[in-house]
């Protein structure tokens, strides 16, 4: 009985595992248009361990076929920074092409109103052999890119390498 609750609580929650889906992502990406306030949250690369912490502010756009994003990040004192990107998807959904890097769909998992985009790819890190996972966790008020890299090695765990959190603004009371 056990096996078969749990099997049909996975097969509510899971979307799909290797095979992507295009239009569903797409769906997600509409969501995302707009003005986003948040933070960045950031591992350093020396100790994996010290985490850093920046007000963030981004603009997303989404134009059918490709989701743009803008972001700001104020390092205080005036110091603002930032940078942009795109993602597509290719015909079937099972690899995007994020920011020139290719990424493997791996899942797409829904918890109640919560998506979750998980892709992955191999890179490097430090000229090392790095496994790389990449989350766009989606709900109906704000997002999240969790980035988690890994030693390509048996064994070795994920780390947090950064987490962008983002929320709508809130309107003001005029």
């Amino acid at each position: 009985m056990k096996f078969f609750l749990m099997l049909s609580v996975l097969v509510c929650t899971l979307r799909m595992d290797a095979q992507g889906d295009r239009e569903y992502i797409f769906e997600q990406f509409k969501k995302l248009g707009g003005d986003w306030e948040g933070f960045v949250e950031y591992t350093d690369e020396e100790d994996n361990t010290t985490k850093f912490s920046l007000p963030a502010k981004c603009q997303t756009t989404f134009d059918g076929t490709r989701w743009d994003y803008a972001v700001q990040y104020d390092h205080g004192q005036g110091d603002i920074t930032g940078g942009k990107g795109e993602c597509t998807v290719n015909e079937d959904g099972t690899k995007m092409n994020y920011d020139g890097v290719i990424w493997n769909v791996a899942a797409l998992e829904e918890h109640g109103d919560t998506i979750d985009i998980v892709m992955e790819t191999a890179g490097k890190e430090k000229r090392k052999p790095t496994d790389l996972r990449r989350t766009i966790t989606i709900t109906s008020a704000s997002f999240y890119i969790t980035e988690e890299v890994r030693q390509a090695t048996p064994g070795a765990n994920y780390i947090v390498r950064n987490k962008h959190s983002f929320r709508r603004p809130a309107r003001s009371k005029d």
